[in-house]
Formats: C-alpha cells, sequence, structure tokens
C-alpha cells in the first residue's frame, strides 16, 4: 500500500485585551504536526493518523529545563473516504 507522510511547524501568535490599558495580552504556542497516510486495498479509503507536539516557547519560565522535547503530545486517528459523484 501507498504512504504519504507531511509534517509542519506552527508558531501560533494570539492577542488579546490585556489588563493594563493600551497593552495587549499575548499568547504564543509552538506547535509540529506530522501526518501520516495509508492508502487502503480498495484504493478509496485512506486511513490516517495526526501526531501533534507541543513545544516551550523561549518567553516561557519552564523554557530552558526542556527546550527540545515536547511537553505535550496528541494523537489522532483518521478515516477518509472517496466520494463519488453520479
Amino acid at each position: 500500500s501507498k504512504i504519504f507522510v507531511c509534517s509542519e511547524y506552527i508558531r501560533q501568535v494570539t492577542f488579546g485585551y490585556g489588563q493594563e490599558f493600551g497593552v495587549a495580552r499575548q499568547v504564543i504556542g509552538n506547535y509540529a504536526h506530522f501526518w501520516t497516510w495509508r492508502e487502503q486495498e480498495d484504493s478509496n479509503t485512506l486511513t490516517g493518523n495526526l501526531l501533534t507536539a507541543v513545544y516551550l516557547d523561549p518567553s516561557d519560565a519552564l523554557y530552558f529545563d526542556e527546550p527540545s522535547k515536547p511537553v505535550a503530545v496528541y494523537s489522532h486517528d483518521l478515516v477518509a473516504k472517496r466520494s463519488v459523484s453520479a
């Protein structure tokens, strides 16, 4: 069976209202996504997995305790089926 693998790194910066007037609240997240898709025998179905790794930001006080390993990992199983229109 055929396998497709893809990865991406995302830095998410979210701004919101801060407690001090005129100063925005900023939340930063660093994520890595690893996608794996496998074609099934009927070739109309793909099964996959999305693995998300969450990393600390250098502005986080705990960053220097573990700068290179994820602090959380999530895994999701996926199924995609071909839609045939008549």
